[in-house]
């Protein structure tokens, strides 16, 4: 009874870390006085020790040496990173800031003035723009699109292009429109495939410039959908990676005896767990099926969709703690689940391989369900992962 009774509350803990994965929570919300807060991003500077890292702190979550961001609205000003900033939402505006490593942002709108980084800006959404930053290799897609500053190479597809910078080496636009300011210094080749040539304004000082008129009439929509396609995607995978982690580190805060308890029962009844969670798989949504055919099952197969959508959905991070705890088990808890949930985050981001992770993470999670209820039924076993996860 305490088994079934712990198993219940860890699949209402699964409900609670995936309403707190998801972008509710994770895109940080927020109204009145706190929208300020919300907006302030601090760097997490220490994580050696093995203690709780709050992935909320002032909206940025930091992995090592990288920083990351999801939310409504981010405004950086001032800032130093150690190495990579990622950042999705609506409106993102970076002023004043340096980066030993890249910028990668998707939003709306999307503003980096003023800043300085060592290796590439890579910048999605519908309105995007560089103003007087420095950069490696720079990246824009969007329906407009504007760079002033400097960098060494320019890649630019939007419905309207404006460069008034200078780049030390070539320049690739594809558009319906192209406006090279007077302050344009472009060493390299300018590339240009738009519906009609580049607008040079006086002073613009350009290497060589290769125009291709475009065939298709219908540049400005295609290039506004390269930009939406562009944004979604990035914004994807971040918040996939992000909410992957924040599982993973919430599973091991609040269900520690249970990652534990999963790597236990895998490293002992490995083919039973995972022969378990395939059947388990194919055989519930046809339970499910059956016991919708009466109105006195139903809310039971109500509660059993709920129970495997709140599985399937923390499955990833849970996977992602509980195995690196049993590949790692003298690596500190909250290392294993940001390393775990940061690998299972990273795959599942990844087209095709991100299904086949989240089906071997769903059938991991409810073989474990499965077989501690199995367990549960012959012998008390509540428990089990006390002694180890208890530390």
């Amino acid at each position: 009874m305490a088994k079934r009774i712990s198993l219940v509350t860890l699949l209402m803990g699964a409900l609670v870390a995936l309403s707190l994965a998801l972008p509710s929570s994770a895109f940080g919300e927020s109204n009145g006085s706190s929208s300020s807060a919300s907006s302030s991003v601090a760097v997490v500077e220490d994580q050696s020790r093995d203690v709780l890292p709050d992935p909320f702190a002032d909206g940025l979550f930091s992995m090592g040496n990288d920083s990351l961001w999801a939310g409504r609205s981010l405004e950086l000003g001032g800032r130093g990173f150690k190495n990579d900033l990622l950042a999705a939402g609506q409106t993102i505006s970076i002023t004043d800031c340096t980066a030993r490593g890249s910028i990668r942002a998707a939003a709306q709108n999307v503003t980096i003035a003023d800043s300085s980084v060592d290796e590439s800006i890579t910048i999605a959404g519908q309105n995007v723009l560089v103003r007087n930053s420095k950069g490696g290799s720079i990246a824009m897609t969007g329906s407009t699109a504007s760079f002033s500053g400097s960098c060494k190479e320019l890649w630019v597809s939007a419905s309207e292009v404006r460069i008034d910078g200078t780049v030390d080496g070539d320049v690739h636009v594809g558009a319906s429109k192209v406006e090279i300011g007077a302050n344009a210094r472009i060493k390299g080749t300018l590339h240009v495939s738009a519906s009609s040539e580049p607008v040079m304004q006086d002073g613009a000082k350009v290497g060589d410039v290769d125009f291709k008129k475009s065939e298709d009439s219908s540049a400005e929509t295609a290039g506004a959908l390269v930009g939406f396609g562009a944004a979604m995607l990035v914004i994807g995978a971040i918040v996939t990676v992000f909410g992957t982690i924040v599982v993973a580190v919430l599973s091991e805060w609040l269900f520690k005896r249970h990652t534990y308890a999963a790597a236990t029962i895998m490293r002992g009844r490995t083919g039973a767990t995972i022969g378990t969670g395939i059947i388990g798989a194919i055989v519930m949504p046809i339970g499910v099926i059956l016991l919708f055919l009466f109105v006195i099952t139903a809310p039971v197969a109500i509660a059993l969709i709920c129970a495997l959508v709140a599985i399937g959905a923390v499955s990833g991070g849970f996977m992602g703690a509980s195995l690196f705890k049993l590949a790692f088990p003298k690596l500190g808890r909250y290392k294993c689940a940001l390393a775990g949930g940061a690998i299972v985050g990273v795959a599942s981001a990844v087209p095709l391989l991100g299904i086949l992770v989240h089906l071997v993470a769903f059938v991991y999670m409810l073989g474990y369900v499965l077989q501690s209820i199995y367990l549960g039924m012959r012998e008390p076993v509540s428990a089990i992962g006390d002694g180890e996860a208890a530390r």
